[in-house]
């Protein structure tokens, strides 16, 4: 793809205000910061440069420009974030610069669920049963309306073919997760259910989550996982909802679809639910891109209590500071503001138990193992303040020495510590220091590489990802930005191409000092080597002219 169509997309997008959709960012002087959403961290490192546009986090590494954010974040190939990065901007990018097999199936996939969404809203205004449901579950028309919600007709194939109708192929209908086969040919994944669609942030259908009227079994079916949708990852209403989130400063999860809709409904418009399934890191992860605090609200049941668990576990890995509220056995949020309204359960909210609190009050057996069930909790809290904080609540609460119980978590943090994720490949022992510093020059000085880089042997260039990022440089026509460069580099390559940008490591008004000394200490060191194989080689004749030329420098030097 053409640099120049890549910066002009890219020059149309603000990247702080597109990554702001997804990371809780905060003003720094001239950058912002916040907590990586790549890896798990308690204090922000994650910066992003509005003059640079490009973002870089100094804890995992990972770093570019915002078509590398979207690609990491949402997991998508450079064709189909450059795809809709171009749209947002305004510009038709050739289908022939892209690729075009990965881009097609994810924009049918995605134009299939919104020709299945209009038939699952036109079908439910026309199915009394249906609508009596949802009267009877107490849903608005106005949040009938806010979330789409719609109806698959107990049929076959109603839905297959009505899209047939419209030009969908069978295979794109596949990936959609929209049908299925069997031996009497394709059939509609989604059959008597009241049907709610699922958005990412981007408010694009990526699935739908469908509810059985009835016996119906399973109760609840998602769509298969697809190029675009991913079980683990998704959130229902998160899209409705990320805005009430950081304004509040936290989320509230409860458990399922209606449930999320009666909360928006009562005015709590900052409640998600996960998809059928136990909350994942993933999901917990594009939560802590918005809000650092969740009130976690399960039924007070076994079940319940086991989920919320399983919940407050992962809320203490991703350093997420987490309440639980345990409703009455048999009722949910749904129940709930349906028959005693949202001041009930606004109180009740309030009186969320800390993670502490909800296991001594909930486990079973005898106390020494329930403490020890909480030690594990908190040896896996990477926030020193909060697992102290927690400590102190435990020893005062189970009325154990906080000595013993601090003794007992050192021992239990050495099995449940899990270890940091790796950075990026960094420059390190095997990079000299001057490899990194002349790079860092030319980044911020690129008019310098066309009198510099003729003076530099690429092959003395020892770190591989340097000697990359300076051979794309020194075949440039032009001046290389930072921008353009971005456009062409590897994870390694962006990652330090953004990291020196935004911490160039030199001072500015000593740049041709730095310059000419990287280079004589280049020099220096090609030249050790050559004498080193000369001596090895016995070639006293190579190895005299070399000791020469070493001394005329040194000479040079004093004078």
């Amino acid at each position: 793809m053409k640099s120049g169509l890549l910066e002009e997309i890219k020059a149309r997008i603000d990247i702080v205000e597109f990554i702001s959709d997804y990371v809780a960012l905060k003003k720094s002087g001239q950058n912002y910061k916040g907590l990586c959403p790549f890896h798990s961290e308690k204090t922000p490192s994650f910066m992003v440069s509005p003059s640079k546009q490009i973002f870089h986090c100094f804890g995992c590494g990972a770093g570019g420009d915002v078509i590398t954010f979207f690609m990491k974040h949402d997991h998508l190939s450079f064709g189909e974030a450059v795809r809709y990065i171009a749209k947002k901007a305004g510009i038709d990018v050739p289908d022939t610069v892209l690729d075009k097999n990965a881009a097609a199936r994810r924009d049918g996939i995605l134009k299939a669920n919104e020709a299945a969404l209009r038939y699952f809203v036109s079908a439910l205004r026309e199915t009394t049963s249906a609508l009596a449901y949802l009267a009877e579950r107490g849903v608005s028309d106005a949040m009938r309306d806010l979330f789409r919600i719609g109806y698959a007709p107990d049929r076959r194939d109603g839905l297959y073919r009505a899209l047939k109708k419209k030009g969908f192929s069978d295979p794109i209908l596949k990936n959609a997760g929209l049908i299925a086969a069997d031996g009497g040919g394709p059939r509609d994944w989604f059959r008597g259910r009241i049907m709610f669609p699922i958005r990412n942030l981007r408010d694009e259908i990526i699935g739908f989550g469908g509810r059985a009227i009835g016996s119906g079994i399973p109760k609840y079916l998602n769509t298969p996982e697809t190029d675009v949708f991913k079980k683990g990852e998704a959130l229902f209403a998160l899209d409705l909802a990320k805005g009430e989130i950081r304004r509040r400063g936290y989320a509230i999860v409860v458990e399922g679809y209606l449930d999320a809709i009666m909360c928006h409904q009562h005015g709590f418009s900052n409640a998600v639910a996960p998809l059928g399934t136990a909350l994942t890191h993933g999901q917990l992860r594009k939560l802590k891109s918005s809000a650092n605090t969740v009130i976690l609200v399960f039924d007070g049941d076994d079940a319940g209590v086991s989920a919320a668990k399983r919940a407050v576990s992962g809320c203490c890995e991703l350093d997420i500071a987490a309440k639980v509220l345990l409703l009455p056995r048999g009722e949910d949020p749904d129940s709930i503001l349906r028959k005693s309204g949202a001041a009930f359960f606004e109180k009740a909210l309030s009186s969320a138990r800390s993670p502490v609190d909800f296991l001594l009050e909930t486990a079973k057996g005898e106390r020494v193992d329930v403490v020890r069930e909480a030690l594990t909790m908190i040896a896996t809290v990477k926030d020193l303040l909060r697992a102290d904080e927690f400590v102190r609540e435990l020893s005062d609460r189970s009325k154990m020495h906080e000595t013993a119980l601090r003794s007992e978590l050192e021992l239990l943090r050495k099995k449940a510590r899990a270890p940091e994720r790796p950075p990026l490949p960094r420059p390190a022992s095997t990079t000299h220091r001057e490899e990194l510093l002349l790079l860092s020059i030319l980044l911020s000085f690129p008019e310098k590489s066309r009198v510099v880089l003729p003076h530099v042997n690429l092959e003395d260039i020892r770190n591989e990802t340097i000697r990359r990022i300076l051979r794309k440089i020194s075949e440039r026509s032009e001046h290389g930005t930072v921008g353009s460069l971005l456009s062409e580099a590897d994870e390694a390559e962006a990652a330090l191409i953004s990291s020196l940008t935004l911490n160039p490591g030199f001072d500015p008004e000593h740049v041709d000092a730095n310059v000419a000394d990287c280079l004589a200490r280049m020099r220096e060191r090609r030249t050790d080597r050559e004498r080193r194989l000369a001596e090895e080689s016995g070639d006293i004749v190579r190895l005299d002219s070399i000791l020469k030329e070493k001394r005329k420098r040194a000479q040079g030097t004093r004078s």
